[in-house]
């Protein structure tokens, strides 16, 4: 089960008290895009890879993940940000950069984990789409590509 959770309403109706230390956020710290530790992985998949010119690698708790902002065939994004502090702290580093429109968290739970949030971009991801449709709003390469060198080739 997963929902859209209204920040400000969620934000907002939470109380501290007053004699606790403030809450303390990891720092989020853009990078080039070539640092992002998945950056071969999306690279290789990626269809437009002009987006690789405006991605960035977001860069929490020393390791270096790849945004990719929409463009081309990609009319979304995300990426899994753990704790709601977190996921702010992602979307305010990522407000000001060309490609990432919509900004938004998300919490996702289901059964078997406990809840955690995502930060979107663009339109929203569709919700009951097969594989290839859901790998084309990303972006991701045609996998029915035949493949070079082809298999049983040494």
């Amino acid at each position: 089960m997963s929902g859209v959770i209204d920040m400000g309403a969620h934000l907002t109706s939470r109380t501290r008290d007053p004699g606790a230390p403030p809450a303390t956020t990891p720092p989020v710290t853009l990078l080039h895009a070539r640092t992002a530790y998945d950056y071969e992985f999306i690279a290789a998949r990626l269809h437009d890879q002009y987006l690789l010119h405006t991605s960035v690698a977001v860069s929490v708790f020393r390791t270096p993940l790849l945004a990719v902002p929409v463009g081309g065939r990609r009319r979304g994004g995300g990426m899994e940000a753990g704790p709601v502090g977190l996921a702010l702290a992602i979307r305010d580093a990522l407000l000001e950069r060309d490609g990432f429109p919509g900004l938004r968290i998300r919490a996702i739970r289901s059964w078997d984990e406990p809840l955690h949030w995502v930060v979107e971009w663009g339109e929203h991801p569709p919700t009951h789409a097969t594989d290839q449709e859901r790998a084309r709003f990303y972006g991701v390469r045609d996998r029915t590509r035949p493949s070079w060198p082809p298999p049983g080739a040494s």
